[in-house]
């Protein structure tokens, strides 16, 4: 099996359950088990969540899903104004609401990229091998 989905989705807080039912249809569709599939689309959804919150002044953002009988590779894309990963981030309280979307999606996934997009804009990929 291989399977690609390719969405650009406006940026509004609607968009986000809406990439998540579409992925959930299609993982539930290849069999991915309920755990796996909880995985995938929490990380998804936490991905979606940023770009909608923090890609200003862009207008959309695009998901890109690879899915084959090994893994399932994502990739959020956003054209704001991006920012540098590698600068150091304001330390949150360990219980804050905020902030905690990309450690959510490195710790369910198997591989987890973050990095600027070209020519604007942040780019998120990550990997979940499948179960």
């Amino acid at each position: 099996m291989n399977v690609r989905l390719s969405l650009s989705l406006p940026r509004d807080n609607a968009s986000v359950p809406m990439a998540r039912r579409i992925l959930a249809t299609t993982l539930t569709t290849a069999g991915v088990t309920e755990e796996c599939r909880s995985d995938i689309l929490l990380a998804l959804a936490e991905a979606c969540a940023n770009a909608v919150a923090h890609a200003q002044p862009a207008d959309d953002y695009k998901v890109t899903v690879d899915l084959d009988d090994a893994e399932c590779r994502i990739e959020v894309i956003d054209a704001g104004s991006g920012f540098d990963p590698r600068a150091d981030q304001p330390e949150l309280p360990l219980l804050a609401e905020r902030g905690r979307g990309l450690h959510i999606i490195e710790a369910l996934s198997d591989g987890f990229d973050l990095r600027p997009n070209t020519p604007s804009g942040t780019l998120v990929r990550f990997v979940k091998r499948i179960a």
